[in-house]
């Protein structure tokens, strides 16, 4: 008897250790999208001003007449991902990009139309971050995400991760919010507000690109921590069963022996 419950302490701690390995892996921060995922956006700007000789800016025009503009996942290997952006015109036209971004380190690379920016450099983020961890975990210089909450979606709700930014240039604040889904680490919305004072006159120009649609937005229907948890549960009941096994054999062993 002591031997079957030596071994079966064996087979619960591999069990255990093998379980905690696969959790601990899910928690490292990895990309959180695959291969020929597609997610498209919104592209508009607002314009707003008291003072009676301000213009938007130029490039409002082509903005406010964006059909969508599309991101593309067309590879991933470890923590960079590989993929192609599309600016589609309610005209026809279109502006491409083949871009990258290592979502460890935050860098991004970009080769032709990219999108707006001051939103490039950050069309994903580290998968399963939360309030007040760092978007890109390999970099000591980081954004730390704001907060996080639920955000609504067709079909359900799904954790999402705020960050805010705000820099003051030549009388100009600029004031930045993104939204990026904490499962994926994919931007949903990103909006800009540029604020120019001058006197008692003020200046508002605001950019805000918002997530219309995707190939993935859909929560799993069984989770993998889930998965994990069964898999502990299920282990162990084996093991239990085994050794309740064994031991009711050694009882019937022993009760039919011969009493000398």
């Amino acid at each position: 008897m002591q031997k079957i419950l030596f071994f079966g302490v064996i087979i619960l701690c591999v069990i255990f250790t093998g379980s905690f390995s696969m959790a601990f892996g899910e928690m490292m921060p990895t990309v959180g999208v695959a291969n020929g995922d597609v997610f498209r956006y919104g592209y508009t700007g607002y314009f707003n001003s008291n003072d009676p000789n301000a213009v938007p800016p130029a490039s409002f025009s082509s903005i406010n007449q964006t059909d969508y503009f599309m991101i593309n996942v067309t590879g991933v290997s470890g923590d960079s991902v590989n993929f192609e952006t599309m600016l589609q015109g309610l005209n026809g036209s279109s502006s491409l990009g083949v871009c990258s971004m290592n979502v460890g380190t935050g860098m991004a690379s970009i080769s032709g139309y990219g999108g707006p920016s001051d939103a490039r450099n950050f069309y994903f983020m580290a998968r399963n971050m939360g309030m007040m961890e760092r978007m890109f975990p390999s970099s000591v210089v980081s954004p730390t995400i704001n907060d996080t909450f639920s955000m609504p979606y067709i079909g359900g709700s799904r954790l999402t991760n705020h960050l805010v930014t705000s820099t003051t240039a030549n009388g100009m604040l600029v004031n930045s919010d993104f939204y990026f889904d904490q499962a994926t680490g994919m931007m949903v919305q990103w909006r800009q507000e540029t604020i120019q004072t001058s006197g008692t006159f003020q200046t508002n120009s605001t950019q805000m690109m918002k997530i219309t649609s995707s190939n993935v937005w859909v929560i799993p229907e069984f989770p993998t921590s889930n998965m994990v948890s069964a898999f502990i549960a299920a282990g162990s009941i084996s093991v239990l069963v085994v050794l309740g096994i064994a031991e009711i054999k050694r009882t019937r062993a022993q009760q039919m022996k011969p009493n000398t």
